[in-house]
């Protein structure tokens, strides 16, 4: 075997010994379709809240419409930004049992894959559906490796978004739209908990939620350090960039929700739309839950960009992809083509609270939240990509940003520490930043 196809196979198995899967128990668990039954397209996904589970419900639904006889098997994993279900996946594809597809973020996340020569190019499906007229230049280059295809985008979600409950904050009299730095918005958190004693200004969840957190702050300090970062050039110990953002984060903590380690990202929403929080940072996958629960946006809550950032975009892009050797080659070629397509992305996106992926989509499909957030996407300054959703930073880099900044969060780890750890990361992983990222 190649000597670097054997070096990406044995980092593919350090993420399933990471994750703790052990032999074949979680094969046992999720086993892939019998071999020789009949018409069947196997997909596994991390889409398991209510929101989530309506918008793949709606894909899924546009999929049998077009072919009736075929039977869809949904594996659905629960672990926000595919934390439980990527080293399920990697188990599954280095067995040569992967599915028909598997979701997975556009970037960085599917590199080892790609490297390993576990996922076939689908040159022909861009081609012959015409996407490149139709999807961004950015997310056109997520979904390549060496300039062909390998990845068809589902959505385009934005992570610098601070949801909040329009009621509390009028209660208090604060406008949303005056938050435009951190000063403005814990001014804001003081207030409403001044006001409502035994309340938390904040909502957060658990561990990826917090280095996605962190991944916002940091980008507030501006487009040219974010840049570094995701370039790998942040590897002093020190840097006051890394530094200044801690800070916020310092602050930040004070104001949430002493259970914070314990919540999904969902229950940490829920929080907010229960009126016992004022404001969540999150992606906006949260507009899912928030139709759910038949709150009305600009009535019962709103969004702003997150302070410092107004004039970004956090890209979270969400694809799949044709893995090596699947069962149902035909069936795994006709997803992406729904996948891809206006009806497929029209479907979707307006309950899963992401913009399409495709720029002629139906707007008249869409709700209130998308009027802002397709507004902006077609006028900020400067798009940036995530690292904790696998775009932005090399896998061996973000698989461990959450227990960096959770240990941070928790109170386990200093500042100083925490900086020194996230520096250390980039200078011992430098060798894989493979892309080179010019933000501005």
């Amino acid at each position: 075997m190649d000597p670097k196809k054997q070096s990406i196979i044995i980092g593919l198995i350090a993420v399933i010994a990471t994750a703790g899967i052990v032999g074949g128990v979680m094969y046992a668990i999720l086993a892939p379709s019998e071999e020789g039954e009949a018409d069947v397209l196997e997909i596994y996904h991390w889409w398991t809240s209510g929101g989530e589970a309506a918008a793949i419900g709606a894909l899924v639904d546009v999929f049998e419409g077009l072919y009736p006889g075929t039977t869809v098997k949904q594996r659905a994993i629960s672990g926000g930004s595919g934390i439980t279900m990527i080293p399920i996946i990697t188990a599954l594809v280095l067995a040569g049992e992967a599915p028909d597809a598997f979701q997975m973020h556009a970037g960085y996340e599917g590199i080892a894959y790609y490297e390993a020569d576990l996922l076939e190019d689908i040159n022909d499906i861009w081609t012959d559906n015409n996407l490149e007229a139709v999807i961004p230049d950015v997310v056109q280059s997520m979904c390549q490796f060496e300039g062909d295809y390998y990845m068809v985008p589902v959505n385009i979600h934005r992570s610098n978004v601070v949801w909040y409950n329009l009621k509390e904050l009028e209660a208090v009299g604060v406008d949303p739209k005056t938050l435009t730095n951190w000063t403005a918005f814990f001014d804001a958190c003081f207030e409403f908990e001044d006001a409502n004693p035994g309340k938390d200004a904040i909502a957060l969840g658990h561990a990826w939620t917090q280095a996605h957190l962190f991944e916002q702050i940091l980008a507030s300090q501006g487009i040219d350090v974010y840049e570094n970062w995701i370039n790998g050039l942040i590897t002093n110990t020190t840097d006051a960039d890394i530094s200044a953002a801690l800070d916020i984060l310092t602050t930040f903590m004070s104001y949430t929700n002493d259970d914070f380690d314990s919540l999904s990202w969902d229950e940490a929403t829920d929080l907010l739309i229960q009126d016992n929080s004022v404001f969540n940072i999150m992606g906006d996958w949260a507009n899912g839950e928030f139709l759910v629960a038949n709150s009305v946006y600009d009535d019962d809550y709103g969004t702003i960009a997150v302070p410092g950032t107004g004039n970004m975009y956090g890209l979270v892009v969400d694809a799949f992809q044709h893995p090596a050797g699947v069962a149902n080659p035909e069936n795994s070629d006709r997803w992406l083509e729904v996948v891809a397509s206006k009806e497929g992305q029209d479907a979707f996106n307006p309950l899963k609270g992401s913009i399409s992926a495709r720029t002629d989509s139906n707007l008249t499909l869409y709700g209130p939240y998308h009027d802002w957030t397709g507004a902006d996407f077609a006028s900020v300054t400067y798009m940036f990509p995530s690292v904790v959703h696998g775009s932005g930073a090399p896998q061996s880099f973000s698989s461990e940003l959450n227990a960096v900044i959770n240990a941070f969060c928790t109170g386990a780890a200093n500042k100083a520490t925490t900086a020194a750890a996230i520096a250390n990361l980039a200078a011992d992983n430098i060798a894989d930043y493979t892309t080179v990222w010019a933000l501005d």
